[in-house]
């Protein structure tokens, strides 16, 4: 398993400072009296590690018949990797709180491809677009404690130079997060996020060709699931 380190040494101290504010600045005096709702923006680091499998080798046989050059051999390995978290909730009655989320992780796989004449390698980034609700437990006060439950909507794996095409645009996740105010507005903080992915496949095959003319399994990799520690800013509007 590959680990990103600048990614990582990003994240770790993006964290650090913002451990850092949190230990220096003043308290934030409540400023929620008389609202029942508002909005949040947060733009966060990420650091995302693998859960379960990290390491898959793939085949592909179709014997030696007029398909045999889609013959090949490959193999897929989960990274822990870095990215960027950018959303926006919406908290109703001052308890719940509805959350439109963008992921990005920087090469979060290792993909290596190997058939006659072609060799083809790449580790792409991926964006995951989730839609969550949470439970804010502390409202009242320069703290906010928060547990929801996500969905993503898709899953793009963008950057090899090749389209590769996740078997899977639906996952479930868990959510628990912690705001701390510097202002009436700003403030910092961080989450954890589980995401069970399950089985998760990657092709490079036209679509219609896998698993109906070859006997295979492409790119495939079982149980995966993953858990992402962010650390950032936000405004509450």
């Amino acid at each position: 398993m590959r680990t990103d380190i600048s990614s990582v040494t990003y994240t770790v101290l993006l964290s650090a400072a913002c451990a850092v504010m949190l230990s220096s600045h003043p308290a934030a005096q409540p400023a929620l009296e008389g609202r029942t709702h508002w909005g949040i923006a947060r733009l966060q680091g990420v650091m995302t590690l693998p859960v379960g499998n990290d390491h898959a080798e793939i085949y592909n046989d179709c014997g030696d018949g007029f398909f045999g050059f889609l013959d090949f051999s490959a193999s897929l390995n989960v990274n822990t990797s870095g990215g960027i978290l950018g959303s926006f909730e919406y908290v109703l009655k001052r308890r719940y709180g509805i959350e439109l989320a963008f992921n990005w992780w920087k090469q979060f796989v290792d993909i290596s491809f190997e058939t006659d004449g072609l060799t083809v390698e790449g580790a792409p980034n991926f964006i995951l677009p989730t839609l969550g609700f949470n439970y804010h437990f502390l409202t009242d006060s320069r703290a906010d404690l928060y547990l929801g439950a996500m969905a993503t909507l898709g899953i793009v794996a963008t950057g090899t130079g090749t389209d590769i095409d996740v078997s899977k645009d639906f996952a479930l996740g868990l959510n628990l997060g912690f705001d701390y105010y510097l202002s009436e507005k700003w403030f910092i903080g961080g989450c954890a996020k589980y995401i069970d992915f399950g089985e998760l496949e990657f092709s490079l095959l036209p679509p219609g060709v896998d698993g109906i003319i070859c006997d295979n399994g492409l790119f495939g990799i079982g149980d995966l699931n993953t858990l992402s520690l962010t650390c950032g800013a936000g405004y509450r509007f």
